[in-house]
């Protein structure tokens, strides 16, 4: 019998960091979507947040899917990620270089998600970037090491096909080497 392999990728970073973006970029169907109109302080920088999960597939060829997935930023919700987390091929961080404040969006990801990162392979995704991001990418991988984590730190447009194949490689490859 001819088994084909399904892998899990989660996104996972501050509310409006591009985990809907991303996961709409390169989705084969149409995504699953649980936003709902934001009512509390994240009124002021979007419209509608996640509160379950947004959902998609990615066809690999030769009948291998990749399923995913982009959980809500906020700390109520971080028992979603225990529910996805079965089989998880791996994580991709987002931080939203637009922010004024980027790097408190990573340590508040960093806290919610405390010990489950280190458990899977990851990278850390840059992305809505204007200019030079040198600075901040250093500051983000400063910031992982602190919290004792290593992995790949890059630059991305969330909506770009493109740069999402280049994290999904990158995931592949950390998780090829976890396995050594």
């Amino acid at each position: 019998m001819d088994r084909k392999i399904t892998y899990k990728l989660v996104f996972i970073g501050a509310p409006g960091s591009g985990k809907s973006t991303c996961i709409g970029a390169v989705s084969d169907i149409p995504v699953v979507s649980t936003d709902v109109a934001c009512t509390d302080g994240l009124a002021s920088i979007k419209e509608t947040t996640t509160v379950a999960l947004d959902y998609g597939e990615m066809s690999l060829g030769d009948g291998e899917r990749l399923l995913l997935y982009g959980l809500p930023g906020q700390s109520r919700f971080t028992f979603m990620f225990d529910t996805v987390a079965e089989n998880l091929a791996g994580v991709v961080m987002l931080i939203d270089a637009s922010s004024a404040a980027p790097l408190e969006g990573l340590e508040e990801t960093l806290r919610t998600y405390a010990g489950r990162i280190g458990e899977t392979p990851f990278v850390a995704a840059i992305n809505k970037v204007q200019g030079n991001v040198d600075a901040l990418r250093e500051q983000v991988a400063e910031t992982l090491r602190r919290h004792g984590l290593v992995g790949p730190v890059i630059v991305v447009d969330a909506r770009r096909r493109e740069d999402m194949a280049l994290i999904f490689d990158l995931v592949f490859l950390c998780a090829e080497y976890s396995d050594v």
